[in-house]
């Protein structure tokens, strides 16, 4: 028995040197972390390839970032940054993260206009996102993307609905240049096949459409008569009615 306690003294003592040390340990790491600085800020844009609104030297010049190099870490406000960063028109979402090393990372990603929308009354542009909200036009970059000519806001709805439909469609993409909507209230393609539009009168059954278009372009591309033509309507289930010009 007397052997098992002083075995138990030995366990506590060395127990308790082990969390001494421990405490040191953390005690002398939470004083260095205190005394780290920033030696560096990485900016990385991660979708700088698909859409270029922003890049690392703008952002720099916005949030004035190369001024925290040298600051201590622990004063660096970094859900301010992130608050600043995501007040940008064309930020989507960002991260803001420190490292032990001093560098402090910034990752952002975009927003992605799929359709620019011009108000004929007024003269107004602006994009619609993917997600159909609406983003000022930027003094640094011009997408190309559709445009649609609209004399109210609602109206953009029916041309965006359609953008996201065709997206993945080389066809609709390769065709798909200006948009706008007719007296009827019928979406309506201007091609960049000059001399004619297309009717599509909304923005359902799409693939039906490509094929009744498609079907039609090549049979008068064998005729040679297609600039013959200023207006294909699409709107009929299982037919393309095209009038001539005069």
């Amino acid at each position: 028995e007397h052997a098992s306690n002083e075995v138990m003294i030995q366990r506590i003592l060395s127990t308790t040197l082990i969390l001494s040390a421990l405490g040191a340990m953390l005690g002398f790491a939470a004083a260095e972390a205190k005394e780290r600085r920033v030696q560096k800020v990485d900016i990385q844009v991660l979708d700088e390839n698909e859409v270029g609104f922003l890049d690392a030297d703008r952002i720099e010049g916005r949030l004035g970032t190369n001024r925290l190099e040298g600051e201590l870490l622990n004063d660096v406000d970094l859900q301010l940054i992130l608050s600043h960063l995501t007040d940008m028109d064309a930020c989507e979402r960002a991260e803001v993260y420190a490292q032990m090393n001093g560098t402090v990372h910034i990752d952002v990603w975009q927003r992605h206009p799929v359709l620019r929308v011009h108000m004929t009354d007024t003269g107004e542009d602006h994009y619609l996102d993917e997600d159909g909200r609406r983003m000022p036009l930027d003094v640094h970059f011009t997408p190309h993307i559709p445009v649609m000519h609209v004399k109210r806001e609602t109206q953009a709805h029916m041309g965006f609905r359609f953008v996201n439909a065709t997206k993945d469609d080389p066809f609709w993409n390769a065709l798909t240049d200006q948009l706008s909507m007719n007296d009827d209230g019928e979406l309506v393609l201007h091609p960049r096949l000059a001399g004619h539009e297309v009717i599509l009168g909304n923005a359902d059954n799409c693939e039906h459409k490509k094929r009744n278009l498609l079907a039609f372009y090549r049979a008068q591309v064998k005729r040679g008569n297609l600039r013959n033509y200023k207006r294909i309507d699409l709107t009929y289930r299982d037919q393309v009615i095209a009038q001539r010009y005069p």
